[in-house]
């Protein structure tokens, strides 16, 4: 099975005038966002300029191949894109400019974009989605309840600021995070800058709480959205959306298919399946249902107390957490246990919430699970 890796090479000599810009393309460049590109593509304006050639030539001197493989990431595969990249038709001469990468303690955010100009003469503005930054998790937190959170608006700055003069035609993407920053940047940017955009791209990106799409600014937009969603899809089935969606095959199961080089890919498009796996059906459900119990300001409050928890135990990345479970978990716990008894409550009575939305339909979904040949015991009274 062929994926984005596969793409760069099949089409390394077919430039864009022979075959446009398409939905991989898109998904290429918001995957080599993710790569470490802080003191090298040039920002936060996009005077300055850097070709795709000599990026990667920097690169190179500055990373090892054996470093970046350490990485803990699930990203830590894009920069090995621009390898074959260079030099070619399709891709080579692309410029970068305006990267931006900050995360923002006070504002909740974790921030970081890209400006890709083609060769066809257009160009991309690409936002990356959550790196291993708590602060990062917490704002997808914040989207369950939040009409614009500090990303989310630093991404409205960030077009509004770099594009009120351009006379060329924008495309803008992301993946995860940066799907939903590239939707609600456009549909927030001024009236010209947005006029000027041809395509938004979501890829595997969560929704918006439902207000949101009932703003005029959403609606304006649309009509230009693709939303592309693996086969079981967890994050892009967050929340809501009006935003046309296709579902794309993958090779890898569960969460694992959130990585877009699992994607697979035929010619110039996506492989697409007629819809997503119960699984994921599932836990759209279960979501839907906890969020109908609990209103924004709990949720609002139980962001704040739950994360602050996660930060007790000294961790800054989840990574630091997910390396020592069980030192995390119970610091975790003694954080929570120490909490005034109404805050401790509202943080049980939450989690509890979301235990009973999964209810029966979770359970009967992990006994389908089990081989025909074994048999669930009842619990002896």
């Amino acid at each position: 099975m062929a994926n984005i890796d596969d793409y760069i090479k099949w089409r390394a000599d077919v430039p864009f005038d022979i075959d446009p810009f398409n939905e991989v393309d898109a998904l290429v460049l918001c995957e080599l966002v993710y790569a470490p590109f802080d003191g090298l593509v040039p920002g936060p304006g996009l005077r300055e300029k850097i070709t795709i050639e000599e990026l990667y030539k920097k690169f190179s001197e500055n990373f090892s191949k054996e470093a970046l493989l350490k990485r803990k990431a699930f990203t830590k595969m894009a920069p090995f894109l621009m390898s074959n990249m260079v030099n070619t038709k399709r891709f080579g001469g692309i410029k970068l400019a305006g990267f931006v990468n900050e995360v923002d303690e006070k504002m909740q955010s974790q921030f970081s974009v890209c400006s890709f100009y083609i060769p066809d003469g257009t160009i991309f503005v690409a936002f990356r989605g959550t790196d291993d930054n708590l602060v990062g998790w917490k704002e997808d937190f914040n989207m369950c309840f939040s009409k614009g959170t500090g990303g989310q608006l630093k991404a409205v700055e960030y077009l509004n600021k770099n594009f009120s003069r351009t006379m060329k035609k924008l495309r803008v993407g992301g993946h995860s995070k940066g799907g939903n920053f590239a939707v609600y940047g456009s549909a927030f940017s001024k009236m010209h800058i947005k006029d000027s955009i041809i395509n938004i791209y979501n890829f595997d990106g969560p929704g918006f709480i439902p207000e949101l799409l009932n703003t005029a600014e959403y609606k304006s937009v649309v009509g230009r959205i693709s939303k592309f969603i693996p086969q079981e899809s967890i994050i892009g089935m967050l929340m809501h959306t009006k935003d046309k969606t296709y579902v794309v095959s993958s090779d890898a199961k569960g969460i694992n298919q959130h990585d877009p080089f699992s994607w697979q890919v035929t010619r110039n498009s996506f492989n697409e399946v007629e819809s997503v796996a119960s699984s994921s059906i599932l836990i759209d459900e279960i979501i839907t249902k906890w969020a109908m119990q609990v209103d924004y300001e709990t949720r609002a409050l139980f962001g704040d107390i739950f994360f602050a928890s996660l930060s007790s135990s000294g961790a800054t990345k989840l990574s630091q957490l997910t390396n020592n479970r069980v030192k995390s978990l119970t610091s975790i716990t003694k954080e929570i246990q120490s909490l005034e008894p109404d805050k401790q409550a509202l943080v049980l009575d939450v989690f509890m919430k979301l235990v009973s939305a999964g209810g029966d339909s979770l359970k009967n979904t992990l006994l389908s699970k089990l081989p025909k040949n074994v048999s669930v015991r009842k619990k002896e009274k």
